[in-house]
């Protein structure tokens, strides 16, 4: 027995596991970032790259062999990853993180190998934010006949903006057979996925959406069929999720409602809550530039000044703008802590 766990020993010091992004090598402890790709490499003392088995212990992601063995980082969390070289195995442990960056009020950008960039102008936050994007396993199944392309969440998930952003995801090569892809946003409290208008660039293959709030986001394709055109600007379907807004502190107010138009060009949308008195409460968007569709923003409750809302009554004021066309709508919100 002794004789045998020596044996193993010495046969297992001759390789050693090799993790590279690219052509450099990542140093150990292995932190891999969610949507990036590595490349695995079993080499022996001498240097010679052997013929392995690799396998994951936890859910991270997964490991594609052929020529070059690669594994992808999918999922936030802590695993291992098993090679094994003539029956004889090794582990290393991986911890997949999200892509993050620190973003102030100055504004920035943060572009996650997942194929996600999320654009904060200036003043979008009030103080500095660890921002991050990972993918995600799907809240709830997508809409009949509908494809995920990938889930990702944008974290803090509760954060609501001060001035709205655009949400790219790049599709690249996927085929979408004939269908414009279309984002959408998993609304927690009803547990249903949202459609969201967005502008589609086939050549740089991209999806871009104007957004007020963190949370989850996909893309998918056979997106919702068009809306009827109108004769003039119109705001429509203005609904709420929770109808009445209570906790505040714990919930957040998504805002559902359509833009339509006698024509599919791009309309700027301000957004405000004020209380029965007049006084505006909180800006959500100024002057987003928006298209003709289904569109979504979210109150959390809070001022301008960051300070959480009192019980009672308030109104929301949606107001838009199409070259010489104006329009607006308002309606009541009730808010119970």
């Amino acid at each position: 027995m002794i004789w045998h766990t020596s044996e193993v020993t010495a046969v297992e010091d001759l390789f050693e596991i090799q993790v590279f992004e690219g052509q450099v090598e990542v140093v150990q402890p292995y932190r891999l970032v969610s949507g990036k790709y590595y490349r695995l490499q079993a080499v022996s003392a001498d240097e010679k790259v052997l013929v392995a088995q690799w396998f994951l212990a936890g859910n991270l992601g997964r490991i594609t062999t052929g020529n070059q063995p690669m594994l992808t980082a999918v999922f936030v969390g802590e695993g291992d990853l098993i090679c094994r070289v003539n029956g004889v195995e090794r582990r290393v442990r991986l911890n997949v993180v999200p892509a993050t960056r620190s973003i102030g009020s100055r504004g920035g950008t943060l572009k996650s190998p997942a194929g996600v960039e999320i654009t904060l102008p200036e003043d979008a936050l009030m103080i500095e934010q660890q921002i991050g994007i990972e993918i995600v396993a799907s809240p709830g199944l997508p809409p009949t006949a509908r494809q995920f392309i990938r889930v990702i969440q944008i974290s803090p998930v509760r954060l609501v903006l001060k001035r709205p952003t655009q949400l790219t995801f790049h599709f690249g090569d996927d085929a979408f057979l004939n269908a414009k892809p279309q984002l959408y946003f998993w609304e927690a409290f009803g547990k249903r996925w949202i459609p969201l208008r967005s502008r589609v660039n086939a050549i740089q293959g991209s999806v871009t959406a104007s957004i007020n709030h963190f949370g989850i986001y996909t893309l998918m394709v056979l997106p919702p069929a068009d809306l009827e055109r109108t004769d003039r600007l119109q705001i429509q379907n203005v609904k709420f999720t929770p109808r009445v807004f209570f906790a505040p502190d714990k919930n957040r107010l998504t805002i559902m409602y359509q833009l339509n138009a006698p024509e599919a060009v791009q309309t700027f949308v301000t957004m405000d809550i004020f209380d029965l008195r007049g006084r505006r409460v909180r800006r959500l968007l100024e002057d987003a530039p928006h298209y003709i569709g289904p569109h979504v923003a979210q109150w959390d409750g809070l001022t301008d000044d960051g300070v959480l809302v009192h019980n009672g009554r308030y109104f929301l004021l949606i107001r838009a703008r199409m070259g010489s066309q104006r329009t607006a709508y308002r309606k009541l919100v009730v808010v119970f802590k």
